[in-house]
């Protein structure tokens, strides 16, 4: 008896933990953030997947820390799971996009613009390139330079896309982590 009474208790005070939160749940897993949201979190580590308003999902801490983020419309439980680009998705990420690629291997930063037309030009270091690019029938974006062609998938993971090979083992290894994609040649290249 003392169980059950205790199971009322600890259930009312989630709930009412819920309620204070301002999180509305429309189905089991997945709850819309409030108009109202909230200024103050704590910082327990119960991983949420966040969808934005630009249709892209974000792993955060927790519930409140993603709808503390303007930009996010709702979360369900549980980190974001990576996945692979189709061939069209990198075309379209990628055709006529200036962003970021940062290289951690080599700890460098470049800024590139991908014309239609099939090339790359872009800045790393001060030092202007140019290089031609495609996309494979297996969804690979494909660059060559200094004679060289390498074809990598995209993976979106974590809010971020991300270029990737695999190892011997299986294993994703991140070669370029691309940031701030933007439409057209805002780099002026």
């Amino acid at each position: 008896m003392m169980k059950w009474i205790s199971g009322i208790f600890f259930g009312l005070f989630m709930l009412t933990i819920c309620w204070a939160d301002g999180v509305q749940t429309t189905a089991v897993e997945h709850n819309i953030c409030p108009q109202q949201r909230p200024q103050l979190c704590t910082m327990d580590y119960q991983p949420v997947c966040a969808q934005t308003q630009d249709k892209t999902s974000k792993t955060y801490a927790n519930g409140c820390n993603a709808c503390a983020e303007q930009q996010v419309v709702s979360y369900s439980l549980g980190a974001c799971p990576a996945y692979t680009l189709s061939a069209n998705e990198v075309r379209q990420l990628f055709s006529d996009h200036s962003y970021e690629a940062h290289i951690p291997s080599r700890k460098i930063t470049m800024t590139v613009y991908v014309d239609p037309d099939g090339t790359m030009r872009g800045m790393q270091a001060g030092h202007k390139f140019t290089s031609n690019w495609l996309v494979n029938e297996q969804g690979e974006i494909c660059v060559s330079y200094r004679d060289k062609n390498n074809c990598r998938f995209i993976m979106h993971e974590d809010g971020q896309y991300k270029k990737y090979k695999i190892d011997a083992q299986g294993n994703k290894n991140v070669l370029v982590i691309y940031r701030n994609f933007s439409p057209g040649n805002v780099y002026h290249y």
